[in-house]
């Protein structure tokens, strides 16, 4: 074997399939130009020897060769990549339009919600403003309403104590001119001619002057048989002092010394009856202010037990026992029971009322028209009506 033989054999490795640029492909992408794109076989034909072999190859380059087809390979493989990527871009700029839209959509109807919640916030501000004027305006008229009220009631106050006080110098100005009447002497009447005396008739201007005389002389002078008196009045120190000691700190308790004294000189003698129980039960009804006095009306007269005898009749009064036309009658509190009373009975409890009812009134301060001299003497003037009352005067209405 020579030495050609002993040689090993040419590894020839087949050249790969000749590439060339298609036009199937998309448009290059941005990086890479056309030029750059190979336009001949990678590979060229190898040529051939007369005896078989590639001339200039040896073993040695069979394996370059090898690596260097690897390398062709990979950058193959980085120009398809390249050529591959503007489809990747194209669905990237699609996508980035459609989310483009959808913002520009999504912006739209995010600005028209915003003028909805303007136009509702507007809205809510009046109705607000609204709300809080209707508010305010109630307030001031409810204040107006109170605050007129309270004027009202302030002038309302003020005229029924104003009232209050003219009913009593009214009610003292009565009975002072009652007190004067009765006090004052009667009208003569001795002027007039008696009533068995005739004056004769006469014609003319003539005058018979012994008829004259004669008539005159039967007439008595009253101003020579009766004197002119008028009442007076001084006052009392002690009487007085109490009183005033009293009106200082004013109280209904029996105990102190203006109401002990009228107690025992007054109200005590006026309302002692045969029936002291019923008299007892009265004096306790009027300082409570419990007792009612009304007219008898002329209704039919209903059937009474036999318990209820006592009570007296339109005939017969319960106070002092006796057959007498009971005008009034008298019940306690909320007590069903009535008693007939007198006309002398019904005059000395309603004397003890007045004097009762004028002392609370000086009590509670409602008597403000009158300094303390008057207020003394419009007291006395209540005891001088007890004190007739209870010596059998009295004043029965017709």
């Amino acid at each position: 074997m020579n030495q050609a033989d002993q040689r090993p054999p040419a590894r020839h490795s087949t050249p790969p399939t000749s590439l060339y640029r298609t036009h199937s492909l998309g448009a290059p992408p941005p990086g890479l130009r056309a030029d750059q794109l190979p336009t001949q076989p990678v590979y060229s034909t190898p040529r051939h020897s007369h005896n078989g072999s590639v001339p200039g190859l040896e073993a040695e380059s069979g394996e370059g060769n090898l690596g260097d087809d690897r390398e062709e390979m990979n950058a193959l493989s980085d120009s398809l990549s390249r050529l591959r990527s503007p489809s990747v871009m194209e669905v990237r700029e699609k996508g980035y339009e459609r989310l483009k839209e959808e913002l520009a959509k999504a912006q739209r109807e995010l600005l028209l919600k915003d003028e909805e919640c303007e136009r509702l916030s507007k809205v809510r501000d009046q109705l607000g403003q609204e709300l809080e004027e209707l508010t305010a305006s109630l307030f001031q008229e409810a204040h107006k309403m109170v605050r007129e009220a309270n004027v009202k009631q302030a002038n309302a106050e003020k005229q029924l104590k104003e009232a209050l006080g003219k009913i009593d110098v009214l009610q003292a100005e009565v009975q002072a001119l009652k007190t004067l009447v009765l006090s004052s002497p009667t009208s003569p009447v001795g002027e007039l001619p008696s009533a068995g005396v005739k004056t004769p008739f006469r014609k003319g201007h003539s005058r018979n002057k012994s008829t004259s005389s004669a008539v005159l002389g039967t007439q008595p002078d009253p101003s020579a048989t009766q004197p002119i008196v008028r009442e007076c009045r001084e006052l009392d120190g002690q009487l007085f002092g109490e009183f005033k000691a009293w009106k200082e700190e004013p109280t209904l308790d029996r105990s102190c010394c203006f109401l002990e004294r009228v107690y025992r000189e007054d109200i005590y003698p006026c309302l002692t009856f045969s029936k002291s129980e019923l008299g007892s039960a009265i004096l306790e009804a009027v300082e409570q202010n419990t007792l009612s006095v009304e007219p008898v009306g002329f209704q039919p007269l209903p059937v009474v037990k036999a318990s209820a005898v006592e009570c007296g009749g339109p005939k017969k009064c319960a106070l002092s026992g006796q057959t007498k036309t009971c005008k009034h009658r008298i019940k306690f509190g909320d007590s069903s029971n009535y008693y007939y009373v007198s006309p002398y009975c019904r005059y000395r409890i309603t004397a003890v009322c007045n004097f009762f009812t004028y002392i609370r009134y000086i009590h509670q301060g409602l008597v403000k028209q009158q300094d303390a001299e008057q207020m003394f003497w419009e007291v006395m003037q209540l005891r001088r009506e007890m004190s007739f009352a209870k010596l059998g005067y009295y004043k029965d209405q017709l």
